[in-house]
């Protein structure tokens, strides 16, 4: 059982010390409850099932129980994906996430740019390096700083969409792979 144990904590590396301690605890617990209803070690590891699934159900909910971005928490997405998610999470995991990232990101710096070219504008500089282009259109310098602000919104808001997405879809595939009991 001390073997099952520390593969459980091996699977959850990703989540910090303290959260991964709770979770083998609480496994070890179910553990001394079964071994006191007469079941073997072996019938106790049969019931729990594979450590790397169990497992995987239990990062899963810790990663989805807060939809809230953080860099701790996209590293437990990165390891989820790589360690857990099969086929199609190993595609669209790594995709939406990063997206999400590179969504939110530039949904900051796109009005920082709107900034620097309007202030930059009325201080009688053109600063040809920070521009804007869609189809067609290129904005005034007197356009630009709200057109920015308004795609850098748009950005942002479809990388929380996203990332919203990708939490939803982290727990619905542990969803049904957490049968402790």
């Amino acid at each position: 059982m001390d073997n099952y144990l520390e593969k459980i904590e091996k699977y959850l590396k990703a989540m910090s010390s303290s959260e991964r301690s709770d979770i083998v605890k609480k496994i070890k617990s179910v553990m001394l409850e079964l071994q006191n209803t007469g079941l073997n070690s072996e019938q106790i590891i049969e019931r729990l099932g594979n450590p790397k699934e169990l497992a995987k159900a239990y990062l899963g909910e810790a990663i989805s129980k807060n939809s809230k971005f953080s860099w701790r928490k996209f590293g437990a997405v990165f390891a989820f994906c790589t360690s857990f998610a099969g086929a199609s999470g190993m595609l669209v995991l790594p995709i939406i996430s990063t997206l999400s990232i590179a969504l939110m990101i530039s949904g900051v710096i796109t009005p920082i740019g709107g900034i620097i070219k309007f202030v930059g504008y009325l201080m009688g500089y053109d600063i040809a390096e920070i521009t804007i282009q869609i189809g067609a259109f290129t904005p005034s310098p007197m356009q630009f700083l709200p057109t920015s602000i308004v795609i850098g919104l748009l950005m942002f808001l479809l990388g929380k969409v996203l990332w919203r997405l990708t939490i939803n879809y982290i727990h619905a595939i542990s969803q049904n792979k957490k049968t402790v009991y």
